[in-house]
């Protein structure tokens, strides 16, 4: 088992951050060739160099199809940047891991595939953003800002080969997530829905939800997100009880009454009921007044 290197010892970090600065100083963006070859052969890339991710690079994607054929891992730190903007990557042939230590992966078009590597390893200045395209990771997914860096999805897909874990709050903002189940059970963690979509592939695997109690799915004030269960009925959502046990939440709230659920696509979908805007209500007190009015006018 590969150890994962600490990074609180504060000389360390110091004299990490020392480095970082320095090697900073000489980062470049290095742009794909456009065509289809192997992400380390160095005239693939324009200028013809490899771009060197792990003193702060950024090796940049726009079309082609790329292949990292590891030889080691895949160091992406100091500031460092692999961004997919258009066409692939792709890891093939090895299952070494990629270690992301202050570094940033940034999808932005085109798809990102983990592929055969054994983890994606991040400590807490690294960051993982999603934009748009489709980013497919492989295995079990761990979600936690404090420890693992910041995870956002403002728009593309993201698909998860298993397990979703939030190990703290994770806030949904568009795109779309996809899983075969979603965790609560190894930390205290919820996902806060804004909007977007969520798709449980692998509902009949602990109905797709494991854990919850107070640690929920919660739909916040307003939430356009729609949740959807595949291979699911209204009677399974009813025996699992997800909308009134707590597991399913409406502005951190168990609220049954606050949810539209219907059966469609071969699986349910499950929506927040719009509230009345305050406008609304302006007008209709103001309606009431005017009638009221003209009655006593009379």
């Amino acid at each position: 088992m590969k150890k994962i290197p600490s990074f609180k010892n504060s000389s360390i970090c110091a004299a990490a951050f020392g480095v970082a600065l320095t090697l900073n100083s000489h980062a470049a963006l290095v742009i794909w060739g456009g065509s289809d070859g192997q992400y380390t052969t160095g005239a693939n890339w324009v200028g013809g160099s490899v771009p060197n991710t792990n003193g702060g690079d950024t090796a940049q994607i726009n079309s082609g199809n790329v292949t990292y054929t590891p030889g080691g891992d895949l160091a992406i730190h100091s500031g460092g940047v692999l961004h997919v903007n258009g066409g692939s990557w792709t890891q093939s042939g090895g299952i070494a891991w990629i270690q992301m230590g202050g570094g940033t992966l940034s999808v932005t078009g085109g798809v990102f595939n983990q592929g055969t590597a054994g983890n994606i390893v991040r400590n807490a200045a690294s960051s993982i953003t999603v934009g748009g395209g489709i980013a497919n990771f492989s295995g079990n997914f761990l979600h936690d800002s404090t420890n693992l860096g910041a995870f956002s999805i403002t728009g593309g897909t993201v698909n998860v080969a298993n397990e979703f874990k939030p190990l703290t709050t994770f806030t949904l903002a568009g795109g779309s997530l996809t899983a075969n189940l979603i965790s609560f059970a190894d930390g205290p963690g919820s996902i806060d829905f804004d909007s977007g979509n969520i798709a449980v592939n692998g509902a009949g695997f602990y109905s797709g939800f494991y854990g919850g109690g107070s640690k929920s799915l919660n739909f916040t004030s307003g939430s356009t997100g729609s949740l959807f269960f595949s291979t699911y009925t209204l009677a399974d959502l009813a025996a699992d009880g997800f909308l009134t046990n707590g597991t399913i939440r409406y502005n951190g709230a168990i609220s049954g009454g606050s949810f539209s659920a219907t059966e469609s696509g071969g699986g349910v979908i499950i929506t927040a009921v719009p509230e009345p805007t305050s406008p609304v209500f302006f007008l209709a007190g103001a309606a009431a007044v005017l009638y009221r009015r003209r009655r006593f006018q009379r």
